[in-house]
């Protein structure tokens, strides 16, 4: 029998142990009817503003909607030309509601086989592979341009009273410069990818995260993290999805 790549994912949130309302939405599909060819996106409402966990649904939406069919020759154009436009309808619906509503976005594309992010706010997407747990995006945070620049060290600005000030959202201005880049060297079986709200890595540290999502069964691990999270305090909303990489030789895709 002919070996094959597949992907499996399973997505879980939580409110937490604080708030009432959950503002963060995630969701994950196959596009133009391939087993290979797959996105997976993270949004999460901006609690300082009114209608955060409508602003962070029409991003999914905007999305999930697409599967695929204006991709083009060029994966970044797509991301750039979807995030866009999920800003767009976010930032119009602002003006016209007068009332300000935001979202963070993180999403995943594996596409012909190869694999490409497309981020802006403070969501994550981590890999682990072989056993080691790497965080790909930067966070667009006014302590995470601190961090880049030099001034301050991670374990300073985990405890930093302004880490979780924004610089970069969906939805807050007319256009938008998410970061877009590819991913390489990691489509091999076993890896596996995480999105993540800041309601889990604020909580957890990342080696307990990349215990946690190393555990065998994808959703053991999916509902780990969060009720760490929940053990720790949980006083945000909580939210991941895993995308994991593997071979076999059906078509059975999908664990949920």
């Amino acid at each position: 029998m002919r070996t094959r790549l597949y992907i499996r994912a399973i997505t879980h949130t939580d409110t937490g142990c604080v708030r009432r309302n959950n503002e963060d939405n995630a969701g994950f599909r196959f596009l133009g009817g391939s087993k290979t060819d797959f996105t997976a996106l993270l949004a999460d409402g901006m609690g300082g503003y009114e209608r955060g966990e409508e602003a962070s649904a029409m991003m999914v939406n905007t999305i999930t909607d697409d599967n695929g069919q204006t991709m083009g020759k060029d994966p970044r154009q797509w991301l750039s030309d979807l995030l866009n436009k999920a800003n767009r309808r976010i930032y119009e619906s602002s003006l016209q509601q007068e009332s300000l509503m935001g979202t963070t976005c993180s999403m995943l594309l594996i596409w012909k086989k190869k694999i490409w992010c497309a981020h802006i706010g403070d969501s994550r997407v981590y890999l682990l592979a072989k056993g080691k747990l790497k965080q790909l995006t930067c966070d667009h945070t006014v302590v995470g341009e601190m961090m880049r620049k030099g001034g301050i060290t991670k374990e300073e600005a985990a405890q930093h009273p302004q880490r979780s000030i924004l610089t970069k959202a969906i939805g807050i201005q007319s256009r938008i410069q998410p970061d877009l880049f590819r991913i390489t060297g990691a489509l091999k079986k076993g890896n596996r990818f995480l999105l993540c709200s800041d309601g889990l890595y604020d909580l957890v540290p990342d080696a307990e995260i990349g215990r946690l999502l190393a555990q065998d069964s994808l959703r053991t691990a999916a509902v780990s993290l969060v009720e760490t999270a929940k053990k720790y305090g949980g006083y945000d909303n909580i939210t991941v999805v895993i995308v994991e990489i593997n071979k076999k030789t059906n078509t059975k895709n999908d664990e949920s």
